[in-house]
């Protein structure tokens, strides 16, 4: 993941707040094992949406959760009815 993505998923993050993003999910440890275990889930067939690897704020790990696009993580940070 680039730098600025990897800061806008930060941000984000922050702003979604700690139990939507890091929560009871699986700390992967490094961005590479994330990715690989993002890339393996999105083999299933059962996968709903397609999932990445993100930095997390607040344990500083990795996760994985569904892919979300810049301007996605953008509106996120723009939107004041999201708290922070």
């Amino acid at each position: 993941m680039n730098e600025d993505l990897q800061k806008l998923h930060l941000e984000a993050g922050l702003k979604i707040g700690k139990d939507k993003t890091c929560g009871n999910k699986i700390d992967y440890g490094s961005e590479d094992t994330a990715v690989i275990a993002a890339e393996k889930m999105n083999q299933k067939p059962n996968t709903r949406n397609t999932l990445e690897a993100y930095p997390c704020a607040f344990c500083n790990g990795w996760h994985i959760g569904r892919e979300m696009s810049r301007s996605e993580l953008e509106l996120y940070l723009g939107d004041p009815n999201i708290e922070s």
